[in-house]
């Protein structure tokens, strides 16, 4: 039997640098005298930050924002502040109430169900059952001339509409808040969160009583964070370990904020408590730091010139992250915001583009009342002829034949909008109609059948524009769904809101306009 050559090598390798963040962190330290030492080298034993903060006097005011127009109801301490600047008129009427407010009024007035305006046409999915069934929406609207009664829909009543913030021109929400301190505006607000870099102040136009600064003492505790070397005697970071390197959280301080700090003495920052109730303004009117070996440091504390002696105990004036136009550094806005609510499938979805070559602004229906529109060409009628060939006049030596071309391209739900130069406010795309000539009977486009391209009221209906200023380069979209959250009592809060996002391709339609081809013929 042949014995078996079995060759073996033996190599050297650096070792794999340790990249656990957590050992990095911990700092461990094996030679604490160098580390004294290295500390004496460094000057670090003559600096002026030796002492630590054990006690912070504050005096802190809380300024009520106060609620819209007196109501109780939309008091913005206790509805999330987007159901409040958001909120669309009758959005209370969900199709369960309309349905049950219908069939109480059906059951006092029969006679009110053969009139068709006042009934269910064709309800969306899954409401399709209910068509013909009377609309307890379309009851309200007109009740004063049906002669029915607020008392007559029952429990189903709705309670008083706030009013309808939306801007049909600039297509975005605005709305003010009264406080103590400033009145708090919110400008082109396109949907979405409405938090304090929402609002600007405006100091000069604030109501009501400032209420008295409360003082409080509060006890300082470190500054922490996931990550952040332990705060002992004898540690030192691991050079293994690049804070850099994390990649940034929208839920702790940035990243660049977090390499600041960390490399400019971490151990020396402190956080100390504030309350606050939502749906307020709070300032910090002053502060006093005692530390461990009792010295106080008065942040109102000022030099000759008019300085202050510890500038760290006061709010920067030329930076803040938190800081909204018009109050001061050391002010806050809280609005109680809806966290993570509940949002339904768009029930209307609208998009704009600039077609350059039809010289229009198109608005194309996507969604209406829940229910994806389909791109259907506005077909012509087949029992009606085409318009008859025109013959060209003139002495020609050879007859030709023309045949009448209507504009091509025409759709259903395309909505044109004409640059209107004289508009009052400035520039503005006011929308238009087209119709089908391809018919004996010329037959218009049906009108918009959502309500994001309607203006003014139902009773006084106005012709929608929408601002020259608003058009982005690549188009946007506008968007209509039910939102669904909890207040600050626990009681939920349903509304509609809209927003507007911006596309990377607008939508286009070319259009070819009214023309005669030569069709050919002797």
């Amino acid at each position: 039997m042949a014995a078996q050559r079995i060759d073996l090598y033996n190599r050297l390798e650096t070792r794999r640098g340790d990249r656990d963040m957590d050992n990095g962190f911990a700092a461990r330290l094996h030679d604490p005298l160098w580390f004294l030492a290295r500390q004496w080298q460094m000057g670090e034993y003559q600096g002026e930050n030796a002492s630590t903060p054990v006690r912070v006097d504050v005096e802190v005011t809380r300024s009520p924002i106060l609620p819209l127009e007196g109501e109780a109801a939309f008091d913005p301490r206790i509805v999330p502040a987007e159901a409040l600047v958001e909120s669309e008129l009758e959005d209370w009427w969900t199709m369960g109430r309309r349905i049950r407010a219908g069939h109480r009024i059906a059951s006092l007035s029969p006679g009110l169900i053969d009139q068709p305006q006042l009934v269910f046409q064709d309800p969306p999915p899954p409401y399709q059952a209910f068509a013909g069934r009377l609309d307890g929406l379309a009851v309200w609207l007109i009740r004063e001339s049906l002669g029915v009664q607020i008392g007559d829909f029952g429990d189903d009543a709705p309670p008083r509409d706030s009013p309808d913030r939306w801007d049909s021109k600039k297509l975005s929400y605005g709305a003010s808040f009264d406080s103590p301190v400033a009145e708090l505006e919110i400008r082109d607000h396109r949907g979405g969160s409405v938090d304090w870099y929402s609002a600007d102040a405006d100091e000069a136009a604030a109501q009501g009583d400032t209420p008295e600064p409360e003082a409080v003492a509060v006890i300082p505790t470190p500054l922490e964070y996931p990550g952040a070397p332990h705060s002992r005697f004898w540690e030192i970071e691991d050079a293994q370990v690049d804070i850099g390197g994390y990649a940034p959280d929208t839920a702790h301080f940035a990243t660049m904020l977090l390499v600041e700090l960390i490399y400019s003495h971490s151990d020396d920052w402190f956080l100390f408590p504030v309350n606050a109730e939502v749906g307020s303004v709070v300032s910090i009117d002053g502060m006093t730091v005692t530390d461990g070996f009792g010295q106080v440091f008065d942040g109102t504390e000022l030099l000759d010139d008019g300085t202050p002696v510890y500038p760290g105990l006061s709010a920067p004036e030329d930076f803040s992250l938190y800081r909204s136009t018009g109050l001061p550094a050391s002010s806050l806005v809280i609005w109680p915001v809806a966290e993570g609510p509940l949002e339904s499938q768009p029930i209307e979805r609208v998009q704009f583009g600039v077609d350059e070559q039809s010289n229009v602004l198109w608005a194309l229906e996507r969604v209406v009342d829940g229910r994806a529109i389909a791109r259907k060409p506005v077909e012509p009628n087949a029992a009606h002829p085409s318009y008859p060939p025109i013959r060209p006049s003139g002495d020609l030596s050879k007859a030709k034949t023309y045949a009448y071309k209507p504009a091509d391209g025409i759709e259903s739900h395309w909505h044109p909008y004409q640059l209107d130069w004289s508009a009052e406010g400035g520039p503005a795309y006011l929308r238009g109609g087209m119709a089908d000539y391809g018919l004996q009977q010329p037959r218009p486009t049906p009108h918009p059948g959502g309500r994001l391209l309607y203006a003014g009221t139902p009773e006084a209906p106005e012709l929608h524009s929408i601002s020259a200023g608003v058009m982005a380069g690549g188009g946007f979209e506008l968007e209509r769904r039910w939102q669904l959250a909890r207040g600050v009592d626990g009681r939920p809060v349903l509304w509609v809101e809209r927003q507007r996002h911006i596309l990377r391709s607008p939508p286009a339609r070319n259009v070819r306009f009214d023309v005669l081809e030569e069709s050919g013929g002797e």
